[in-house]
This record gives C-alpha cells, sequence and structure tokens, in this order.
C-alpha cells in the first residue's frame, strides 16, 4: 500500500472511528444501509457496498446488535415494573457516521449530475451558436 493510500485510509479510520472498529475499511464503497429490529432485544444492521465489477467482495455485510434491557416502573401504586428494550449506543453512533458517508455520496452524485447538464446545455448553446455564425456567413 502506498503511502498516499496508507495515509488518506488512517485519515477515514479517524474520522469513522465506529465503523473502523465493527471492521470496516472500505467506507469509499458504502451505498447505504438498512436496520430493522429482530425481536425485542436485537437490532440487525445490513451494510450495502457498490463493488466493482467481477469483484469477490460481498455486495452486502449484516451487522447483530444487542439492545440493553433495563426496567421500567409502570405503576407507583403497585410497584409493578415492565422491561424495556434500548438501542445499543454502539449502533447509533455507526448509524451517524453511516448518514454522514451516505450524504457524502449522494453529493458526489448530485454534483456529478448537475455538472453533466451543464455540459450539455454548453453544447446546445455551442452548436446554436456555430449554427447562427455559419448562417451569417453564407448571408454575406
Amino acid at each position: 500500500m502506498s503511502a498516499l493510500a496508507q495515509n488518506a485510509n488512517s485519515e477515514s479510520i479517524d474520522e469513522y472511528p465506529t465503523l473502523s472498529e465493527m471492521g470496516i475499511t472500505r467506507f469509499n464503497e458504502i451505498a447505504s444501509y438498512s436496520m430493522r429490529q429482530d425481536g425485542a432485544d436485537e437490532d440487525i444492521l445490513r451494510i450495502h457496498y457498490k463493488r466493482a465489477k467481477g469483484s469477490l467482495l460481498p455486495t452486502s455485510r449484516k451487522y447483530r446488535f444487542g439492545r440493553a434491557v433495563s426496567a421500567v416502573l409502570t405503576d407507583s401504586a403497585t410497584g409493578q415494573l415492565r422491561d424495556q428494550h434500548e438501542i445499543s449506543p454502539f449502533l447509533l453512533k455507526a448509524v451517524d457516521e453511516l448518514d454522514t458517508l451516505v450524504s457524502i455520496s449522494k453529493q458526489a452524485i448530485n454534483t456529478k449530475e448537475h455538472l453533466l447538464e451543464e455540459i450539455e446545455e454548453l453544447e446546445i448553446q455551442f452548436n446554436r451558436r456555430i449554427s447562427n455564425l455559419r448562417k451569417h456567413i453564407k448571408s454575406l
């Protein structure tokens, strides 16, 4: 790995410590993610990647997170308690980092689309201008 690639990778690891702790290293390949609850005591995070054609790496990975159980008082008169399952703080940090990555990716796509539209518009204007100049030359 080149020094430049190592430096870029270490910057990403510093930017996304929770994802790094989960073993994720290819941040630039993350396309999207989905999250669902599996029972009362577990959450499942699935991260989808955009891989190069012919890549043998998986297009998605699944991560399981347990929920913390805490007793909540439901009736103060009788002292009845009810179990409440709370989302893992680690999962919340990972989702926050994923939101940042996905929004950066969407901004890049929007910028690319915008630039392509501008190029098309310039081509149309350029062709129109050339056509007008040719008509003007023919009329001379």
